[in-house]
């Protein structure tokens, strides 16, 4: 039981890293660049971003000792 709470707050952390810079832009109400406004530019930003985000959780992690 242990390991699927730890497997939850793994999650957790993984989607706060992901998702806090599109959270605080837009509390503070920042718009987006033009040349960001273009699909394709997003997805590669945002595919980008998600690895650095997957990284620095998994940093978080360890350094938390979430693992089995």
């Amino acid at each position: 039981m242990q390991q699927f709470l730890w497997l939850i707050a793994d999650i957790l952390i993984v989607m706060a890293f992901i998702a806090s810079p599109w959270v605080i832009f837009a509390k503070l109400g920042i718009d987006r660049p033009g040349w960001l406004k273009d699909g394709i530019a997003l997805v590669v930003v945002f595919v980008i971003w998600a690895g650095v985000a997957l990284f620095l959780a998994t940093q978080t992690i360890l350094w938390l000792g979430f693992v089995p």
